[in-house]
């Protein structure tokens, strides 16, 4: 009987538990029939774990995309500031002042005044003589020449209005060539 009850033990235990059956040697060993997910519970678990992750990060990430700038701290607009210069002024041209216009006292043309002379700006009170394209106060101002510069005369002199006109070159610039009326000019020796 004691074998009996531990025979019937054995196979009541095999037929209600379900486990790990030793399978016996030989051709008499049975196939396991049991599904695959019967086999590995744990392995769609996991795998299923994984897919709702996934799903809840891809959900998660849309939903930043959708609500960007939404819950962002409201402040002060920041203001481009573009810095731009300002522009300077640029002086404008003044003709020569006619003799009466600077003073009472008109200069004379001097005689001695001829091409190849030398010249020396005098009695413009400070303002320069206006060194013009060609004889004539319409023609573009230039240069304006500095009480006491030294110029030699290269052409002249030509009649304008009522005035006589001689054309003028730097000693130390010979670039520098240009058109003034005689009246601020005055002989002087060679430097």
């Amino acid at each position: 009987m004691g074998e009996e009850s531990s025979e019937r033990s054995d196979s009541w235990m095999d037929e209600t538990v379900p486990g790990r059956r030793v399978q016996p040697e030989g051709d008499e060993a049975e196939p396991d029939v049991r599904p695959t997910s019967a086999r590995s519970p744990a392995v769609v678990w996991l795998l299923s774990v994984a897919i709702v992750l996934v799903a809840l990060a891809v959900c998660g990430l849309w939903t930043l995309y959708l609500t960007r700038g939404r819950f962002a701290t409201r402040g002060p607009t920041p203001t481009a500031i573009v810095w731009t210069p300002t522009p300077v002024p640029t002086p404008t041209a003044s003709p020569t002042p006619a003799p009466t216009e600077a003073s009472d006292v008109m200069p004379t043309v001097s005689p001695e005044i001829a091409v190849g002379s030398y010249v020396q700006v005098v009695g413009t009170g400070g303002l320069g003589l206006n060194l013009r394209t060609g004889p004539g106060q319409d023609y573009e101002r230039m240069d304006i020449a500095l009480d006491g510069e030294v110029f030699v005369v290269t052409d002249g002199p030509s009649a304008a209005g009522d005035s006589q006109w001689w054309k003028l070159r730097d000693l130390e610039n010979e670039a520098r060539e240009w058109w003034a009326i005689a009246n601020f000019l005055e002989p002087v020796e060679q430097p």
